[in-house]
C-alpha cells in the first residue's frame, strides 16, 4: 500500500474524476436515470480503494462495472423502459446495448445518437466507441480470470507497478469516454449556469474538441 500511495498525483485525478461525476449527477438530477451516476462513482471509489490494496483483479473488477454504470445512464436516458425494468430488477445491464458493433449500429456513440444530440460531434463518435469497446475488453481480461491474468498477479497481495499503470492507462481512456458520451447526450440541452459547472472539467478532458470549446465560450 505504500508503494501505492507514492503515485498520489495520478490518483488525485480519480478523485477528481468522481467528483466530476457527482456534479454531472447534481446538474442532471432532475432525470430518474441520472442516480446512476451515483452508482458509477461510488464503484470507481471501490476500485481506487482496491487498487491502493494491490488487489488488481478486484479493482479492474468495478472499474468496468463503473464505466457500464455511467454509459447504462446515458442509455437509459432515452429508454424509459429499460430504465424502470433495470430499476425493478427485472432486467440487466447490456454492453453490445450500449456501444455500437456488427450487430448493433443503434448505441450511444452511433451516428444516428450524435445526429440527435450534438451532429457537430458526429466525426468523433467513432473513435470514442472504439476506445470504450478497447476499455471494456481490457478490463473484462481480469473479470473473467483469463489465463494470462494469473500469470501477471500470481494472486499475490503485493504492489505490482505493470498493473498500477495498466489500471491508470484505462482509467484514463474510460474518464474520456465517459466524458465524451455524457457531452454527446446532454451537453446541447443544459442552460448557461449548469456548463458553467462543468466547464473546467470538460475543458481539461476535452478540450481539444473545438466544437465543445465552442459551447463553452472558450477560444477555438
Amino acid at each position: 500500500m505504500n508503494e501505492s500511495l507514492k503515485k498520489a498525483d495520478e490518483l488525485a485525478k480519480v478523485h477528481a474524476f468522481v467528483d466530476d461525476l457527482l456534479t454531472w449527477y447534481d446538474v442532471l438530477k432532475p432525470r430518474e436515470e441520472a442516480v446512476i451516476l451515483t452508482y458509477a462513482a461510488g464503484e470507481l471509489q471501490l476500485s481506487t480503494l482496491s487498487l491502493v490494496a494491490g488487489l488488481y483483479r478486484q479493482s479492474f473488477t468495478s472499474l468496468r462495472l463503473a464505466l457500464e454504470l455511467s454509459l447504462s445512464t446515458i442509455f437509459f436516458s432515452t429508454n424509459e423502459l429499460d430504465f424502470r425494468e433495470w430499476r425493478n430488477g427485472e432486467r440487466d445491464i447490456y454492453w453490445q446495448q450500449l456501444v455500437c458493433t456488427d450487430s448493433n449500429t443503434q448505441g450511444i456513440f452511433s451516428s444516428r445518437w450524435a445526429k440527435g444530440f450534438f451532429p457537430e460531434l458526429i466525426d468523433f463518435v467513432k473513435e470514442y466507441n472504439k476506445i470504450a469497446k478497447d476499455v471494456y475488453r481490457d478490463l473484462s481480461e481480469f473479470v473473467h480470470g483469463n489465463a494470462y491474468t494469473w500469470e501477471v498477479n500470481k494472486a499475490h497481495i503485493v504492489f505490482n507497478d505493470a498493473l498500477f499503470k495498466k489500471w491508470l492507462n484505462n482509467f484514463f481512456n474510460l474518464s474520456q469516454v465517459i466524458s465524451f458520451a455524457l457531452c454527446l447526450r446532454f451537453m446541447k440541452s443544459l442552460d448557461s449556469q449548469k456548463l458553467h459547472r462543468l466547464e473546467s472539467h470538460l475543458l481539461e478532458s476535452l478540450g481539444h474538441i473545438e466544437e465543445i470549446r465552442r459551447i463553452l465560450g472558450g477560444s477555438v
